[in-house]
């Protein structure tokens, strides 16, 4: 009787065990089928979401219009009767955005108001966005604080205006932060009827999950528009850069056709055959005659030397034939400065189809050279704003690999900012001078080139010296310039792009020195 006692004991215990054992792993099975439905439900969420993100950047359309898309989905994923989402302005209020589905609105409303707005969700966000939100950021971050989301029913937070509250019974509202700062609320609600989905606070996790993909296509769609942006900059910085020195072309071509013009007209003067008074047509017309007429009738010397004007008539032609020997020297130079100006016109010219030819294109290419175009290109400018300019360059200083027109760039984007800079100084008996050094340095077994830039003009102080290559920083007001402030960013990244770098060193009242490093290759060393 002990024995069956124990045997039944022992078979009731193991079936005990076994039924605990199936139950922990019916529950686990059903635990892991939960899982794995709610980690596919937040997959084809995040495939919609990215989906939006894809909508966004195709289409160029506004992150308020994402969150408003974003809402519509959050709404039918969740099931819930309505949504809104309200956003952040730039004097730190919220804004209405957009709303989903049928949500009550956020004030008191004639029933009528109430009921058009419900049916046409539309007409509702257009109410929406023109509503003064009637509860601040204050008033939720410290409900929220480390809180991803929050869920009420019936009870709602005390900032949420009564009429709102009185037609609300379940209530989700999660932030959304977009690099760390509060961007948006967004509000999922349901009723309290038999026949509809009622919210509870697992869906509140949900919510909060779909708030934080959102963040993270709101953030990669920010980067894009960023990126966009800079590369759209740098690209007109990069045009401006090539007018610039297009521009400087036509200028230094309009200044030296400008001079020849003017030395043309006095050449022209000078040489005038038409004029009754040059000493040409006082010889052939006036003094010859008399002296061929005397001559002739054989009184050429009395003429000569008792003729009160005839005897003046040897130091007239002395002193006309000086003047036409002068003007002749005169004359001389004015046709070597004119045949200056054209060979600088057609070096001018040379230049501008060197550099639209060699736009692009890598070689390998002294420094010099590109400094040397730089300065032609700016000589006649630095001439009319009483600008020394001059160059210094060390012997056999490497080639290095570079495009050519994009350092020409570099350098004409200098020496312009360094003319502007002496031509806006105030000391105007300061004799302002503009220096190109190029040299080859070597520091701690690392070989460089060396091109600086050196000026006497105003100088910077060392808080714009900090941020002068930053893009889109610039000293000069916004109407100087459409793309202020990406010329030196643009001169930086050329640079950069051969493994190079520009350094400034300014003092305020002495001038400023822009220094640009590029490295030399094993190659040009003449390393094993």
């Amino acid at each position: 009787m002990t024995a069956t006692v124990v045997l039944i004991a022992a078979i009731v215990c193991l079936s005990m065990v076994l039924i605990g054992a199936h139950a922990r792993y019916v529950i686990a099975k059903r635990q892991l089928y939960d899982h794995s439905r709610q980690m596919s439900k937040e997959r084809k969420a995040t495939a919609a979401i990215l989906g939006l993100s894809g909508e966004v950047i195709d289409s160029d359309i506004s992150d308020s219009t994402f969150l408003a898309k974003f809402i519509e989905y959050a709404v039918r994923a969740l099931q819930g009767t309505g949504a809104a989402v309200v956003t952040i302005d730039e004097n730190g209020e919220f804004v209405g955005c957009a709303v989903a589905g049928t949500f009550p609105p956020l004030r008191d409303v004639p029933a009528q108001v109430e009921q058009q707005l419900l049916a046409h969700p539309r007409r509702h966000s257009a109410f929406f966005q023109e509503l003064l939100i009637p509860f601040a950021p204050e008033d939720v971050k410290p409900l929220l604080k480390d809180k991803k989301y929050l869920y009420s029913h019936d009870e709602h937070p005390d900032f949420l205006p009564d009429f709102f509250k009185s037609k609300v019974a379940h209530l989700i509202i999660s932030p959304v932060y977009v690099r760390s700062e509060l961007t948006a609320l967004v509000f999922v609600i349901s009723g309290d009827d038999f026949d509809m989905y009622k919210l509870t606070d697992e869906d509140g996790h949900y919510l909060a999950r779909l708030n934080e993909i959102a963040t993270l296509s709101m953030e990669a769609i920010r980067a894009f528009r960023e990126r966009r942006e800079y590369e759209e900059q740098v690209q007109t910085a990069r045009e401006e850069g090539m007018m610039q020195v297009s521009a400087g072309i036509i200028h230094n071509i309009g200044n030296a056709v400008t001079v020849a013009k003017l030395s043309v007209h006095e050449l022209l003067q000078k040489c005038s055959v038409h004029s009754k008074d040059s000493p040409e047509t006082l010889i052939l017309n006036e003094l010859l005659p008399q002296i061929q007429a005397n001559l002739d009738s054989g009184k050429l010397q009395d003429f000569l030397l008792k003729d009160d004007v005839g005897s003046q008539y040897l130091d007239i032609m002395k002193e006309l034939l000086g003047h036409i020997s002068k003007t002749k020297d005169d004359s001389s130079v004015l046709l070597d400065s004119l045949s200056e100006k054209l060979k600088h016109i057609s070096e001018i010219i040379e230049l501008q189809q060197h550099f639209v030819g060699e736009l692009g294109t890598e070689n390998m290419v002294s420094l010099s050279s590109v400094i040397d175009s730089s300065v032609k290109i700016f000589e006649e400018t630095c001439n009319k704003h009483d600008v020394s300019i001059s160059t210094e360059y060390e012997d056999e200083v490497p080639q290095v690999l570079i495009d050519t027109s994009m350092m020409t760039q570099v350098f004409m984007n200098l020496i312009k900012n360094a003319v502007e800079a002496m031509d806006s100084e105030k000391d105007t008996k300061k004799k302002h001078a503009l220096r190109v050094v190029l040299k080859r340095v070597e520091k701690n077994d690392i070989k460089d080139v060396v091109a600086e830039v050196v000026d006497n003009g105003p100088g910077m102080p060392e808080d714009v010296c900090e941020n002068i290559f930053k893009f889109g920083f610039s000293t000069k007001s916004n109407e100087e310039h459409s793309s202020r402030g990406y010329g030196l960013h643009s001169c930086l990244n050329t640079v950069k792009k051969y493994g190079g770098d520009i350094q400034v060193e300014s003092e305020v009242g002495k001038g400023t020195t822009f220094r640009i490093i590029l490295p030399l290759t094993r190659e040009e060393t003449g390393e094993s």
